[in-house]
C-alpha cells in the first residue's frame, strides 16, 4: 500500500452539538475512533469550532476509554491546561480550524475522541463545532 493511501485526512467528521442542552462548563463528544488502526505518533483532531455567542468560549479535549462507556482525560506529559479555540463576541466572527495533537496517552487505550467544552455561557443555535480526525493508517492493522 502506498504512503498516501494509508493517510486518513478529517476522517469521521461530524458537527457536534453545543446548543440546546449544552450549558456553560459542559461538553459535546466527537466521534469515537477505534485506536488500533491508527498509527503510533500521527494522531490529531481536525477540530472547526465558531462561537458566536456574546463570551461563550469553545476548547477541545482529548479523552480515552477501554469500554467505550469510561471516558478519562488524556493530557498531555506536562499535564498544560487546554487553550480555549474561539471566544464569542456577539458580532460576525469568524469560524477557527486547528489542528489538535492527540497527547501519547491515547496509545495505549483502545479508544479516544475529542469533546468540545463549552465554557462560561450557554450555547445556542448560533454556535458550532466539528470534529475530525487525521492520522496514518498503521500497516499492521
Amino acid at each position: 500500500m502506498a504512503f498516501n493511501d494509508r493517510v486518513v485526512f478529517n476522517g469521521q467528521s461530524v458537527a457536534v452539538v453545543v446548543n440546546g442542552t449544552v450549558v456553560g462548563s459542559d461538553t459535546s463528544a466527537g466521534p469515537t475512533l477505534l485506536m488500533s488502526a491508527v498509527k503510533t505518533g500521527t494522531l490529531s483532531a481536525q477540530v472547526t469550532v465558531d462561537a458566536e455567542t456574546n463570551t461563550i468560549t469553545l476548547a477541545a479535549r482529548w479523552q480515552i476509554s477501554q469500554d467505550e462507556a469510561t471516558w478519562h482525560n488524556a493530557v498531555p506529559s506536562n499535564n498544560a491546561a487546554n487553550v480555549v479555540l474561539a471566544t464569542g463576541t456577539a458580532g460576525a466572527d469568524a469560524a477557527v480550524t486547528k489542528a489538535v495533537s492527540a497527547p501519547s496517552a491515547v496509545y495505549g487505550a483502545r479508544f479516544a475522541r475529542v469533546v468540545i467544552d463549552v465554557g462560561v455561557t450557554n450555547g445556542t443555535a448560533v454556535d458550532s463545532a466539528n470534529v475530525g480526525y487525521n492520522y496514518l493508517l498503521d500497516a499492521l492493522a
